[in-house]
This record gives C-alpha cells, structure tokens and sequence, in this order.
C-alpha cells in the first residue's frame, strides 16, 4: 500500500475507536513513556497536543508539568510550513484553538524556545512501521524542524498499536523516530 491508503486505512481504525477505548489506550501509553529512561531523564520536552483520534496528550503534559518538566508545545505557521516553539506551564489557562483547531498557546503567554533547548521530542502521526519510519498529516511541518536541528535529539512516536504497519516506503526528506510507545510495547527502531 502506498502511503496515501495507509493513511486512509488507519485515519478510518482510529475515528471508529469508541472515546473510552481511546482514553484507556492513551492511559497505557502514558504508563510506558513515563517509565522510559529517556523520558525520565529530560528536562525539556516538546509534546504535540492531542487532537481528535490522536493518542491522548493532555494529561501526558498537565503530569510532565507537575514531574517538573520544561514542557515545550509547537505553533504551526501555515505561510512559511514550519514550527514554532513556545514552553508552556499551565495547559488549562495557557492554551486556545489554534491553526488546524490545535491547542496552542495564547498570544500572552508565548515563550519562544529553541529547538536546541529540547531533549526529547514526542513526535505524533497517523501510522509508524517498526524501522521508524512515519507517516504524517502530510504537510512536513515535523520532518522540516528535525531536520534542521543540529543535534541529535530523541524522538519518540507515540500510537495504538494499530497504527503499526509492516513497512512505509521513506523519502529522503523524511525523518525517522527512535522509538515507538504503543498501548501493549515499546519498539526502538534504531
């Protein structure tokens, strides 16, 4: 399957989990993140925040803040297609609908980061195969900001095990993810 059936195929299995399945899942993910060394050990952390079917980010950030993490989410900016980064420390009060009705924080509240500063980035997408590879929303908003960091920073994918595929046909451009944390596994894919 090329990658625009991939997405579709699984774009259609995550719209028809039921919210309770998709919370219970998210909640398992949570569990194996935490757990992870990597996570353990970074101080700064770029979250993308969870949108409709997406695994569940939100109480993933509101514990990493209360854990006493630097807690980084992304500004999509649709003229030049790229991230911006802004730390955050109250997802309640700090965040309102965004580009692609996506939380984002408001205007008062933006703390520039650079990307850096991150030690991890949690990296969303709508399907992932064992080697790292990923598929997106299509529009290169991540595979543009990690390739233009300088360092090597992990990266972790996070997705119900549904999302695993057994191989997506990458490009040049595209990057790949370290590891995978699933509902039931972690997959490091390096």
């Amino acid at each position: 399957m090329g990658k625009e059936e991939i997405r579709k195929k699984i774009l259609s299995l995550r719209n028809s989990q039921s919210p309770f399945q998709a919370m219970t899942k998210s909640y398992r993910i949570k569990e194996r993140l935490f757990r992870l060394p990597e996570f353990i050990n970074a101080r700064t952390i770029l979250f993308y925040v969870s949108t409709k079917d997406e695994v569940k980010t939100e109480s993933m950030i509101k514990s990493a803040l209360e854990y006493g993490k630097r807690v980084v989410v992304p500004i999509s900016d649709l003229k030049e297609r790229i991230l911006h980064l802004s730390e955050i420390k109250d997802f309640d009060n700090e965040l309102e609908l965004g580009t692609f009705n996506i939380l984002e924080p408001k205007e008062r509240f933006l703390r520039p980061v650079l990307p850096e500063e991150i030690d991890l980035v949690i990296v969303p997408g709508v399907a992932f195969d064992r080697k790292g590879n990923r598929i997106g929303y299509g529009m290169g908003f991540y595979d543009r900001f990690l390739r233009k960091i300088k360092r090597k920073i992990l990266r972790i994918g996070l997705a119900y095990e549904f999302q695993i595929v057994d191989n997506i046909l990458s490009r040049d451009k595209d990057v790949t993810i370290d590891k995978i944390v699933t509902e039931k596994r972690v997959i490091n894919c390096f």
